[in-house]
């Protein structure tokens, strides 16, 4: 759901917008948030282009964005000190800036929702790191190598043995 003036129609007070999993994992769609800027909260214009790349990245997506499940998995690197400290102090939720297309022809999903609109065409322009994500929780960064450490924290410590080597 989106506020009817952030589409632009705000004789609506909520817009309920339908993105088709077949628009979401199209291959065109995937590849276009490849080699994006992350950046920390959205910046206020909405978009990052060359003139405002330097103000707001604080980090790089990476190729090998692909569907994983329900969501899609990007790749990423946060670059910029204030970010990093921002996510080791719990601030994980990913959002996605991009544009679409909005096909304004009301329907429902196939699990029965009712829907106003359609995006089609959506294409990545960055992603932010947000206290609270639009998607939930779900929309994460998740730390591989954070993980395994987590894991190996968990386990209890081998009894260490002294070992005198020549005396």
């Amino acid at each position: 759901s989106y506020l009817g003036t952030e589409l632009g129609k705000p004789d609506m007070q909520t817009v309920r917008l339908y993105r088709p999993e077949d628009e979401v994992f199209a291959a065109d769609t995937l590849a276009s948030f490849a080699h994006r800027p992350l950046t920390n909260n959205h910046p206020p214009e909405g978009k990052v282009d060359a003139k405002t790349w330097k103000k707001y990245a604080v980090g790089v997506t990476d190729g090998g964005v692909v569907r994983d499940g329900g969501f899609v998995r990007i790749p990423m690197m946060l670059t910029d000190a204030d970010a990093i400290a921002a996510f080791e102090a719990g601030k994980r939720e990913l959002s996605a800036g991009y544009t679409a297309i909005i096909d304004w022809t009301p329907g429902v999903t196939p699990d029965g929702e009712a829907f106003d609109a359609v995006q089609r065409r959506i294409r990545g322009n960055h992603v932010a790191l947000v206290d609270k994500a639009r998607a939930g929780p779900d929309c994460r960064i998740g730390d591989a190598d954070r993980n395994r450490r987590q894991q190996k924290e968990d386990k209890p410590m081998p009894e260490l043995r002294k070992v005198i080597v020549d005396g």
